[in-house]
């Protein structure tokens, strides 16, 4: 059963990308999904080289929506320098054909850090996997090195440890 759900979701996926690391399915029933199964862990690569990862303590996946509702989410996007930018939430809903990733949690408990030291927090976050770019639309905080910095909107690449604060910004330096 595992290997079907694993089948159907490695075929919407890029040949470059793999699944491991996926641990026996728990007994599934039809709301929650086609397939569960403990210890998710997506990895894409270009080239050979790791470029981004996923991984939550439980998926639920649906064939027919093309999606995986994710527990416990944790993941990591490569710079340019080769460190990553981490993420992580208590949930997501991850799109297998587009391979976006929705990252929810409690009231700034959805966290971006940035291996310059900065540390983001929203309620939620968009990973647009084709522009490599993590956004949001809600409140968020910021802090950094001597920073502090709130705003609405975001707009984080993580190839290029570059962050934007769309509206409503207001810093204070420390």
């Amino acid at each position: 059963m595992i290997a079907a759900g694993l089948a159907a979701l490695g075929s919407v996926l890029l040949s470059e990308l793999r699944v491991r690391g996926v641990s026996p399915p728990l007994s599934p029933t039809v709301s929650d999904g086609d397939v569960v199964v403990a210890g998710f862990h997506l990895t894409t690569t270009i080239n050979g080289m790791p470029d981004w990862e996923l991984t939550a303590t439980r998926a639920r996946l649906y064939e027919g929506r093309h999606q995986a509702l994710l527990e416990d989410v944790r993941g990591a996007a490569r710079t340019q320098e080769g460190s990553m930018v981490e993420f992580e939430g208590a949930s997501a809903t991850f799109e297998t054909e587009s391979q976006d990733v929705w990252i929810e949690g409690p009231p700034e408990q959805t966290i971006v850090r940035l291996p310059s030291g900065y540390v983001i927090r929203a309620d939620q976050l968009h990973w647009n996997h084709q522009t490599r770019e993590l956004s949001s639309d809600r409140t968020i905080s910021i802090k950094g090195p001597r920073i502090s910095v709130t705003g609405t909107g975001l707009i984080v690449k993580p190839p290029l440890q570059e962050f934007s604060v769309l509206r409503d910004v207001r810093a204070e330096v420390l």
